[in-house]
């Protein structure tokens, strides 16, 4: 595993340098093109001096050039801001475009630990708000505070020549606002960073209620979520108006800083002219460049500002990027089936320091056998799924799969021999076929049609509009829950692993829809180690073994039959489980009838 848990080792704006590095060219041409842009505006500015000279001692030839030199600077003004906007929309998209796919393969490689402690609208607001804002800042402010600090040295440099007298009394004011809004802008990161937050929060809200519509409206929790919605927004608001509270002061700061110059300039510069030591040609041109040295000296507090917001949604966005990925390490073996196929011996695993989850835990699958997994909600039963799936990683522990301690099986070639149906069956926005293709990205459409055969979803897929290609809708919501389900079993079954892992793959179906499933995996369990969560009894009885697992530890084991004839846990949850059984099957009767 990385070491780099959730601790920034660059400072905000470094972690960006990696992703504009590719796109020197453009950042150059943009670079560029702004310093271009700032000595045209000088040089303009120059031009429109020599012009008020030359009309003052009335020499035409001269007026004419020089105008005719400001429209070729103008032309030469438009083709320098295409190139400075052209390019800076394009390195930034790259860079946003880069940071996004880098974003997404990472989440991939999160360990499922993280997945299920952070919500999912939480880490799509980093994709979609933080990325979009840090796109926008690179757009916009980054170069522009460098064209704003090119200007503005130029025109100062310029103004001192021109008379330097003028130059300190007009700016007297400045360093004073500029000390104002350094305070001002101090808290902007840790605000923006609260900001990012909330709309994480405000995004999982939104995504929870939408998810969850037909319990929203069923249990009517809408006036529930509507509040819980507004309460969140109205924190956000709370932060988004602390930031706009700084902005406001800072653009009340700007205001002294752009007024009290002219003021100050057209006093002292009258009184120059006046005893004759400024000429009004100098004094026009002074007042041109002090309106551009008084913009940047009221644009770059705003560009800090908004480079202090958004480094602090950079160090919001690299909170997850430095979030350690789950493990590359590890061998890939060769199946060995004299081996036995699944082995624990003495395993215990917590998800805190509070929660022992398993204790001691001890069991072995011999290769080709199918056993039954059944105990109270909470005994282990789903977490026994995540540590062979290695979601969750286990010190000190020894699990063997085919021999082989799992710690030194490389993740992707341990998935490789597990196929996974759980009690609710996860279909990806696509058709049919696509999702049964999952099991196996080279598999043809014959070899779909066979897998989709075996679990007896053919019959029912054909008599869709579109057959193979009817899309599903999000999370297969266009099909019933028996309709999913062997649609998953179709896609385990495409898969063709060794081991099969059954996470209760029938609780949340009828009678008749269990049939079929339970018909579908008679036809998939040849051959295979089989390990199933079961509460349905005839998954139960076809089992080889029966393992009754409670509080972290095997206390009953054998078969249907032999664990019947003692009174222990499992008689008790069967004879609950045979009650609950024969009234369903009871009012079925009963609805035919």
């Amino acid at each position: 595993m990385s070491n780099k848990n959730n601790i920034p080792s660059k400072s905000s704006f470094k972690r960006l340098l990696p992703y504009l590095k590719p796109y020197r060219f453009l950042i150059t041409l943009r670079l560029i093109s702004t310093t271009f842009k700032a000595i045209n505006d000088i040089l303009l500015v120059y031009f429109i001096q020599l012009l008020v000279e030359s009309a003052d001692t009335g020499n035409s030839k001269q007026l004419s050039e020089f105008i005719y030199l400001m429209l070729l600077f103008v032309v030469i003004g438009i083709v320098v801001n295409f190139l400075e906007s052209y390019s800076s929309a394009c390195f930034s998209s790259y860079a946003a475009r880069d940071i996004k796919k880098e974003l997404v393969s990472h989440i991939l490689k999160l360990p499922m630990s993280y997945i299920e402690k952070n919500h999912s609208g939480g880490i799509v607001s980093r994709l979609t708000n933080d990325i979009g804002s840090i796109e926008a800042f690179l757009n916009n402010d980054f170069i522009d505070l460098a064209f704003h600090l090119i200007r503005f040295s130029i025109c100062f440099l310029y103004m001192l020549v021109l008379d330097w007298r003028l130059l300190l009394f007009s700016l007297i004011v400045i360093p004073i606002a500029v000390i104002i809004t350094s305070i001002i802008n101090k808290p902007l990161d840790k605000y923006a960073g609260k900001l990012q937050q909330n709309l994480a929060k405000v995004n999982s809200i939104v995504q929870d209620s939408i998810g969850g519509i037909h319990i929203l409206k069923a249990f009517n929790l809408k006036k529930v979520l509507y509040q819980k919605y507004n309460k969140a927004v109205d924190e956000t608001l709370k932060q988004s108006l602390s930031i706009e509270k700084r902005n406001s002061l800072i653009i009340s700061v700007t205001v002294v800083i752009k007024m009290m110059p002219f003021v100050l300039s057209f006093f002292f510069g009258g009184y120059l002219v006046c005893v004759n030591k400024l000429t009004v040609a100098k004094l026009v041109g002074f007042v041109q460049m002090l309106n551009y040295l008084v913009q940047g000296a009221s644009f770059i507090p705003l560009k800090i500002s908004s480079y202090k917001v958004n480094m602090g949604v950079t160090d919001h966005l690299f909170e997850l990027v430095d979030y350690a990925t789950e493990r590359t390490t590890g061998e890939e073996f060769k199946v060995n089936t004299d081996a036995i196929a699944i082995q624990f011996e003495k395993v215990s695993f917590n998800y805190d320091e509070k929660l022992q989850v398993l204790n001691d835990l001890s069991f072995e699958i011999p290769y080709g056998k199918k056993i039954a997994i059944i105990g109270p909600s909470g005994g282990g039963k789903t977490t026994v799924f995540k540590i062979l799936c290695g979601f969750y990683e286990t010190e000190n522990c020894d699990i063997k799969i085919y021999g082989k301690n799992i710690n030194e099986w490389k993740l992707s070639s341990l998935r490789s021999l597990i196929s996974v149906v759980s009690q609710e069956s996860y279909l990806f926005p696509g058709s049919i076929a696509e999702n049964i293709g999952y099991g196996s990205l080279k598999a043809s459409m014959e070899e779909i049609i066979i897998a989709a055969k075996s679990a007896n979803a053919h019959e029912f897929i054909m008599e869709l509009p579109n057959g193979y290609n009817t899309h599903v809708g999000e999370r297969g919501a266009r099909l019933s829950g028996g309709q999913k389900q062997r649609i998953s079993i179709a896609r385990a079954t495409l898969k063709n692993s060794p081991i099969l892992l059954l996470d209760e793959p029938t609780s949340a179906l009828d009678t008749q829809s269990e049939a079929l499933v339970q018909e579908a995996f008679n036809k998939i369990f040849q051959d295979k180690t089989v390990l199933i969560i079961a509460h349905r009894l005839s998954t139960i009885k076809e089992s080889d073994e029966v393992l009754v697992l409670d509080e972290g530890n095997i206390v009953e084991k054998g078969s249907h039959e032999q664990l019947l004839q003692k009174d222990g846990l499992y008689k008790r949850l069967y004879n609950k489980q045979f009650t609950s059984y024969n009234l369903d099957k009871s009012s079925i009767k009963a609805k035919e009838i």
